[in-house]
């Protein structure tokens, strides 16, 4: 599409602009007025990237300004949609981010069937743009049936795509190959011959695992070539190269050494005759930093070359366009300078053992005293549940400028050699010219339609009959601030906020003389547009193997019924009886008389309900710090001969007959609202499970002083949002049937650290639970407050 001849270049009428506009000038103010507008890219890490029904995504983001180099801190609202394997929207969730970044997590949720699954992550600004910038993951969820993958299909398709764009008879370059199969995934050859028409062979070449070759070609005029290529099954394929153009110029890129690179530029006689010596320019760019090379042939020469130092080269990317003296672009070529990229290097260990948890120590080898804001996922050392195809270096230093599918990027930012580095060089090679399209660069800067989005606007309709703009309304809002609106035709409106789904707003009109009265509202959300469907998905290019076919087939075994616990538990408290208990129908018979009732007494001296356990002799910690999964800890004060001797066991907690899955609604959760309470110790009645005893709690179901008039506040309209943004929750894991399973070593989750900051000597700890497990794996990524990125793969083995 791009390889324009230059004699329709020089010929043809001027189709993208007009004859004044032509010329070097026009390249520069174009250029940079199109890259004027800061452009952001996102990484998703997620915990995981196989998930079981009713487990949680857990999630954090990563927002960069690929103008700076730094965290976008302009953005602060972000969108998530979950899409099926036909790229149908199941569900759109939005996040609050801050500072370049952001956390969260998502349900699972048990009706998705088994299949892949993907996350679109975008914002409101990237609107602006032609350019796609959101980032997609692939994920896998396993319900209780397995995942029907069909066998491949033997269909390939091949393409060759000459360097820089342009094919040109007699004019030496070098021809790039792609060869991939049906579902767009490379496919390794045995060989591959290129024969003219005498069937003399005139190349040979072979293909990378992801389907990628190249080899040197000079094509002669009038000569039709034809491809031969053999593949691993004794299949032979034969394709007729395309023709190549009569006029135009061959474009090559070549590492010369760590310092210095060589661009080359051959053309052929005919073209020679237009061009003459005419100048040429080289642009290379990224993000509208530029350098601008100029080039001209020598006299009577069919070739020249130009060693360039790399110090013209931007860090990562480098797009490289080859401008004719009119400054149309003719040709591109993609580059990538590895130096100075990989800006830290990390060590993991453990430092001790204590009770049922590892103390943890990450260590950056070479902080340079920049704080790094990391994310780190837990698995056990077998698992084949984080199959991540992205790092956070290939999604901000790669994706953004190559508009083709990539196989595997993180390939080539993992313990990078020069092999790597060589074949990132062929992938860029054969992807051609670079996402930013030329004509839309000529048309005009990108339009600012769209602006970051600083929360949401909520627009409210109060229903109540004579309602005046003279009267006012008053919301209060979760966290105890209040405002007054202003009241338009029974409208109302709340500027930027940013409403956490499941809160509740609170609503009172004041009316004339200062009097209140209770609103009828109804509240309409403008989130975030989250695209329907999506068109860049791709599937898997094989099926699960037989060994593994068998595992999946066992995973929804792996979570206990009792649905979630939290890695760290909790225990309640008992007394005696007195009259309300013996009313309460949710009370069983053969427990009331072993209930204690709460008096204003026990709420004055023991106003929090984990005071009271507190009182009756448990272990209570409250609020952990240094990556703690639970707000709450509860555990017997005494060790149980059932658990080897050295556990202290974790009671048994119900809150109103339901078993409390996690002890984080007892924080801060006021005596004042419980009606009686039971804790019994000895736990007899629930048996072995029952070691750390059992508390039993019932919360208020009349205020004390209730008379039988007393009533609620009658002036207060309450809202639950039923939309908006997701909660920060802690992370907790679900209750595992077995830690020491094969399905939890391949399958199962030991922790999870969103937002894990390196001190000033580039040092950060947290615990995690012992699960037993002999190798633990760690996937870590990052980035700084400079702008510098981390992504890494620890593996530590536990003595």
């Amino acid at each position: 599409m791009h390889r324009i001849s230059l004699l329709l270049l020089f010929l043809l009428s001027n189709i993208i602009f007009a004859q004044n506009e032509i010329g070097n000038n026009l390249v520069k103010d174009k250029f940079l007025k199109y890259f004027e507008l800061p452009r952001e890219s996102i990484f998703l890490h997620t915990n995981k990237t196989t998930y079981i029904a009713n487990e949680e995504i857990w999630l954090k983001g990563y927002v960069y300004d690929r103008h700076n180099n730094k965290p976008f801190n302009q953005t602060t609202t972000v969108h998530v949609g979950l899409y099926n394997g036909y790229g149908k929207k199941f569900n759109d969730y939005h996040f609050k981010a801050g500072d370049g970044y952001f956390k969260g997590n998502i349900a699972v949720d048990s009706m998705l069937a088994s299949g892949e699954y993907y996350l679109r992550t975008s914002t409101n600004w990237m609107k602006n743009f032609k350019e796609d910038d959101s980032f997609v993951q692939k994920i896998t969820i396993l319900n209780e049936k397995p995942i029907k993958k069909a066998k491949p299909i033997k269909d390939y398709d091949i393409q060759f795509l000459p360097e820089g764009g342009n094919f040109v008879e007699d004019a030496p370059g070098v021809m790039g190959v792609k060869v991939t199969d049906a579902n767009g995934y490379g496919v390794r050859i045995v060989e591959g011959s290129i024969f003219d028409n005498k069937n003399t062979q005139v190349a040979r070449f072979y293909t990378s695992i992801f389907g990628l070759g190249k080899f040197n070609f000079n094509p002669r005029a009038g000569i039709e070539y034809v491809a031969k290529i053999e593949f691993d099954d004794g299949n032979v394929e034969t394709t007729t190269l395309q023709k190549p153009s009569k006029v135009g110029i061959s474009f090559n890129v070549k590492n010369v050494d760590d310092d210095r690179f060589i661009i080359s530029l051959t053309t052929n006689a005919t073209t020679k005759e237009i061009i003459k010596e005419k100048q040429f320019y080289l642009l290379v760019h990224k993000d509208g930093h530029a350098n601008r090379i100029p080039i001209t042939f020598p006299k009577n020469k069919l070739f020249v070359s130009k060693v360039l130092n790399k110090e013209v080269l931007n860090k990562g990317m480098n797009i490289l366009t080859l401008f004719n003296p009119d400054g149309k672009p003719i040709a591109e070529r993609l580059i990538f300078d590895y130096a100075d990229l990989f800006d830290s290097k990390l060590e993991v260990r453990k430092l001790t053992t204590e009770g049922d948890s590892l103390n943890i120590q990450v260590k950056l080898l070479d902080n340079g005293n920049v704080q790094q804001n990391l994310s780190v996922s837990v698995l056990p050392g077998n698992t084949i549940s984080y199959n991540q195809k992205n790092s956070i270096y290939s999604a901000l230093y790669l994706k953004p400028y190559v508009k083709g599918f990539i196989e595997n990027p993180k390939y080539y930012f993992k313990d990078v050699t020069p092999k790597k580095e060589n074949d990132l060089d062929l992938l860029l090679m054969t992807q051609g010219w670079s996402k930013y399209n030329w004509t839309d660069v000529f048309k005009g800067p990108p339009g600012q339609f769209y602006e970051f989005e600083k929360g949401i606007d909520l627009e409210g309709t109060i229903y109540n009959k004579g309602v005046t703009s003279e009267e006012k309304l008053l919301v209060s809002f979760p966290d105890g601030r209040s405002r007054y609106l202003d009241i338009l035709d029974n409208r109302f409106l709340i500027q930027k906020k940013f409403p956490v789904k499941g809160e509740t707003l609170d609503f009172t009109l004041i009316v004339k003389n200062g009097k209140l009265a209770k609103p009828n509202i109804g509240l309409n959300m403008k989130l975030g547009v989250v695209p329907n469907e999506i068109a860049a998905i791709w599937k898997e290019k094989i099926e699960f193997e037989d060994e593994n076919s068998s595992k999946i087939n066992n995973v929804p075994d792996l979570i206990s019924s009792d649905n979630t616990i939290s890695l760290n538990e909790v225990t309640v408290v008992e007394d005696k009886v007195q009259t309300t208990v013996a009313k309460n129908s949710l009370i069983p018979k053969y427990l009331v008389n072993r209930m204690t009732e709460v008096t204003e007494n026990l709420e004055f001296s023991l106003p929090y309900v984990t005071d009271i356990i507190r009182s009756r002799g448990y272990y209570v910690l409250e609020n952990l710090q240094f990556g703690s999964v639970s707000r709450v800890i509860i555990r017997s004060i005494i060790p149980s001969s059932f658990m080897g001797g050295n556990i202290y066991p974790v009671p048994i907690v119900y809150l109103d007959n339901a078993r409390l899955p996690n002890f984080d609604i007892l924080y801060k959760m006021p005596t004042s609202e419980i009606e009686s309470f039971m804790i019994d110790k000895s736990g007899a009645r629930e048996g072995a499970r029952g070691a750390g005893g059992v508390i039993r709690i019932y919360t208020r179901r009349l205020p004390r002083d209730y008379n039988g008039q007393y009533g609620k506040d009658e002036n207060v309209f309450k809202y639950e949002l039923k939309e908006g943004f997701e909660p920060v929750k802690k992370f907790y894991t679900p209750k595992y049937t077995s830690y020491l399973s094969n399905e939890f070593e391949n399958f199962g989750t030991i922790h999870w650290v969103p937002e894990l900051k390196t001190d000033e000597n580039g040092i950060a700890t947290f615990k995690i639970l012992n699960t037993l497990q002999n190798n633990i794996n760690f996937y870590i990524e990052g980035m700084g407050s400079d702008g510098s990125l981390i992504s890494s793969e620890q593996y530590l083995v536990i003595d």
